[in-house]
């Protein structure tokens, strides 16, 4: 006799579930310009030598706008295995598609939709009935059952959807986020046999932000809610992350994560963000109550991913790795007897091409070198370069000023100066010799005082990000000069734009 059971399942997350993404929001994969691959893998112990068995694999892909080089949208598919004793298995694969909003320069909201197919049965493989019995033999595999399995069996689609909101820093890593999706609208037939049972829909609810930062440590908290028939899950934790030195835009850090899931369980564990990989590894542990559905979990995730670029940007890729071929020699100790030619680090910016030489000028001295004044221009960054031997000033033997544009009353830097600001750091860690002086300026709206404050502000923004680069906080100086020393006109708003700014002294003391 067979007795038709209504299954009430709660929708179940993994503990490390940034690698499992699309089964918390499917709109999760449009905010980003990787494409990656996911694979993650849960071992779970529970009462009576009983365990549930979870693998996932995730494949994602971001799609570029051509013109403007970012996500506009995103697909994604997953393949889900899922064993519960060796007699419940659980099938699934999933189909999701986000096509995303861009707010404002570092914010997103994406909107995002998933369909789902899903097999479940009952195996009884490894199990033995009486049909199997031979007297004085024992069980014997090779025979009938007497059992028909036909009837252990279901499978369904759902449909789901969700939004997501999510803000950036300059270097693309996530400041804040939250999600809202409604897995499984439809509601399905999901009992075995003829008795109808619907498949409860799911409310899921992730969230987090960055609550502290202090140099390289971060204090990330966040939540994960999660609500449907057969009742609601809440996970509240927090990422403490330390940051490793990076390229601009790459993800290098290391995350400890702990979490408490109310009126379940505790977890901890540790993950490793590097380039194009990432690991992590996880354990559940019953946690002031006795759990016997969960004595134990753990989990292993890894990631592999790749920027994903348009075709314009392949080509000009592939046209700057040829110039770099062509690399020339970096700044050298400077010589009595001759003057080697410096090379002024270049910023990777779409105007790179064009650099206008403009009339040859002399210094005071009539034995130096007369010096070529180069000016570059583009739309954040201005670059002027004075190079040439120095009889009379022995402390300096090359001079190389740079101009950052800021916003009224800002102190960010904008993504050029961070790629500027990243390859000057490698002249100056090939060069450990090589000095910097950094000096910042103001336009003349506010008080002298404010500007003055400001000015120093905007200097010290840019001695931070060459320290975090690596570069030694004794070679560097930094000053602000508030609204003194105007270059231009402060009448009209080109003119302010221009006097907002920080210079750099490259220099050599002797």
């Amino acid at each position: 006799m067979t007795t038709a059971i209504p299954i009430h399942a709660q929708y179940f997350q993994f503990s490390q579930y940034n690698f499992t993404n699309q089964r918390v929001n499917p709109a999760w994969i449009g905010t980003n310009k990787f494409m990656s691959a996911l694979l993650i893998s849960r071992s779970q112990s529970t009462g009576g030598d009983f365990s549930i068995n979870s693998n996932q694999l995730s494949l994602q892909r971001p799609l570029l706008n051509r013109s403007t080089g970012r996500a506009w949208s995103g697909i994604g598919l997953t393949f889900l295995d899922d064993r519960s004793g060796g007699v419940f298995r659980t099938e699934e694969i999933t189909v999701s598609y986000a096509v995303n909003i861009r707010l404002s320069r570092y914010r997103i909201l994406s909107l995002g939709f998933k369909g789902l197919y899903q097999s479940r049965r009952i195996s009884l493989d490894g199990y033995f009935t009486g049909s199997q019995y031979v007297p004085d033999r024992g069980f014997d595999g090779s025979l009938p059952s007497g059992e028909s399995m036909n009837e252990l069996t279901n499978s369904f689609s759902t449909f789901s959807t969700g939004l997501y909101w999510q803000q950036v820093d300059r270097q693309d890593q996530v400041e804040a986020y939250w999600g809202l999706s409604l897995f499984d609208i439809n509601k399905p037939n999901d009992a075995f046999l003829t008795k109808q049972n619907q498949l409860a829909s799911t409310l899921v609810f992730a969230g987090g932000f960055r609550a502290y930062q202090q140099a390289e440590l971060s204090v990330f908290p966040e939540v994960l809610y999660s609500m449907n028939g057969a009742g609601q899950l809440m996970n509240v934790g927090a990422k403490w992350q330390y940051n490793l030195k990076r390229k601009p835009r790459e993800q290098a850090h290391i995350d400890l994560l702990i979490t408490y899931v109310i009126g379940r369980s505790g977890i901890v564990g540790a993950q490793l963000h590097q380039g194009n990989f990432s690991v992590g590894l996880s354990y559940d542990f019953p946690l002031f109550v006795n759990n016997p559905s969960n004595l134990g979990a753990l989990e292993v995730g890894i990631e592999i991913r790749k920027l994903t670029k348009t075709s314009t940007a392949k080509r000009k890729t592939k046209k700057t790795k040829r110039k770099k071929s062509k690399k020339p020699a970096r700044p050298v100790a400077y010589k009595r007897t001759s003057v080697p030619k410096k090379q002024i680090p270049k910023a990777n910016l779409d105007s790179l091409a064009s650099i206008t030489p403009v009339k040859s000028v002399t210094i005071q001295d009539t034995t130096a070198t007369p010096i070529e004044l180069v000016k570059m221009d583009t739309s954040n960054v201005k670059l002027n370069a004075e190079a040439g031997r120095v009889s009379h000033e022995p402390m300096i033997v090359e001079k190389i000023t740079l101009h950052f544009q800021f916003e009224f009353n800002s102190v960010d830097l904008d993504d050029k100066t961070e790629e500027f600001l990243s390859q000057l750091s490698e002249t100056l860690t090939e060069d450990p010799e090589l000095k910097v002086k950094i000096t910042g300026h103001t336009d003349n709206i506010g008080s002298e005082k404010f500007n003055q404050r400001l000015s120093q502000k905007r200097a010290e923004a840019v001695l931070s990000e060459l320290v975090k680069k690596g570069i030694a906080s004794d070679r560097i100086s930094a000053e602000g000069k508030g609204l003194s020393n105007p270059i231009t006109t402060n009448e009209t708003e080109e003119g302010r734009s221009k006097n907002r700014r920080v210079e750099i002294l490259l220099y050599y003391e002797r």
